[in-house]
């Protein structure tokens, strides 16, 4: 369960790289030509890939079939994958990864809590914000009216009221979900400031989209803005941000409406983006070890003169998971002994033993037997040395089990 969750995770980080990454590549074009909503709706392409791998295959993986068809071939590279690390260290791996989680999230909180319990009005010197999820209220510095005219103030209430119509805080819940799940991944944080600035140019560009003759007056209130408090809570939207202002303000002397045609040009891009990183991906490959899990009984026994040892076993293993039985020698300065026995369920009714030997006497030989036995029938392998003296035994029976006890 452990290395299958850990598994999941690491095609989500994979993902969600690629995503950031196209993205970062898109940027630029996005901005200069379809303008800030654009580059902003745009973001809808991460959580779109992430859920990439929850939408059903067809018989025929995509690519497949278009390299078959022009090419004549059907070998195509998958989607890379991250490196696992070994199943024995999955629960380890996972439960590190789950704390860091919960580290971030802890983080996140506290910093939604600090802004919390400061009021109905902040301090003197904060940032006008919109806090709150389901019913969001807009928060203002107690100096509000000092610092900003009537003017700047009705622009800012419509700027928090933008981020009120498009459920601003509810997209932020998600980036920081996101964040903390991806703890480690330093482009995770990365796009979550860079959202956070685009939601903020956005929401300028709709602003002055409803009130062109404001620009001037929507200019100085950012400068009067420059420098304010921002109490970085993850579920609020502000006024006062860390984006850059040069690119805040230049945005606003470079309007780009958000015609019907760019919007088409966008959908249709960011589709494509979602098409090949869904024909990008195959079906899970099977897994090597899947099948029944297999309970194994049975014992090695080793004689050397008139000594004789014995080691027994019982245990559940994965199909094809080896396991291993060691004995000591006849003497304490004697090599040890030992057998790995690797289970492969065939069918129904049989099973395969394959046995691999360490620590035998030169002339005891057992040459990596393999047999095939019968479910719930004990196998016998034994070894006979040159004057016909039984030195080794090896007796095991293989039966299925539904689960780990």
């Amino acid at each position: 369960m452990s290395d299958a969750v850990l598994a999941l995770l690491l095609r989500q980080s994979l993902l969600l790289c690629a995503a950031i990454v196209m993205l970062s590549a898109l940027r630029p074009l996005l901005l200069k030509r379809l303008g800030a909503g654009a580059t902003y709706a745009a973001w809808l392409l991460v959580p779109a890939l992430l859920l990439t791998p929850e939408l059903p295959r067809p018989a025929q993986e995509p690519l497949l079939v278009v390299l078959q068809a022009t090419t004549g071939t059907a070998r195509v590279a998958a989607l890379p994958t991250l490196p696992a690390p070994p199943r024995s260290q999955a629960t380890a791996w996972l439960a590190l990864w789950l704390a860091g989680t919960a580290g971030a999230a802890a983080l996140h909180a506290r910093r939604q809590w600090r802004l919390t319990r400061l009021g109905e009005r902040l301090p003197a010197g904060s940032s006008p914000a919109l806090v709150g999820l389901l019913r969001p209220r807009v928060v203002l510095p107690v100096d509000f009216e000092q610092r900003f005219t009537p003017a700047e103030r009705q622009l800012i209430l419509a700027h928090e009221q933008v981020h009120r119509d498009r459920l601003d805080n509810l997209w932020n819940l998600l980036a920081c979900a996101l964040t903390a799940l991806h703890w480690w991944n330093p482009l995770a944080w990365w796009a979550q400031r860079r959202f956070r600035a685009d939601q903020e140019l956005a929401c300028d560009a709709a602003v002055l989209a409803t009130r062109p003759g404001a620009q001037a007056a929507y200019t100085r209130a950012l400068l009067a803005a420059h420098g304010l408090t921002a109490h970085a809570a993850p579920l609020a939207s502000r006024w006062g941000t860390t984006h850059p202002l040069v690119e805040r303000i230049a945005m606003l002397n470079h309007p780009t409406p958000l015609t019907r045609r760019r919007a088409v040009l966008m959908a249709l891009t960011m589709g494509g983006a979602v098409g090949l990183t869904y024909a990008a991906q195959t079906a899970p490959a099977p897994d090597a070890t899947a099948g029944p899990l297999i309970r194994l009984a049975g014992s090695l026994i080793f004689q050397e003169g008139n000594q004789v040892r014995r080691s027994t076993l019982n245990v559940v293993a994965r199909n094809g998971e080896p396991v291993r039985m060691v004995i000591g020698g006849a003497q304490t300065t004697a090599p040890a002994v030992s057998v790995s026995i690797v289970p492969k369920a065939l069918d129904e009714k049989n099973l395969q033993l394959e046995m691999s030997f360490e620590g035998l006497p030169e002339d005891v030989k057992a040459n990596r037997p393999r047999m095939v036995a019968n479910w719930g029938f004990p196998s016998t392998f034994e070894s006979i040395d040159a004057k016909g003296v039984r030195r080794l035994s090896v007796f095991v029976v293989g039966t299925q089990v539904a689960e780990r006890p």
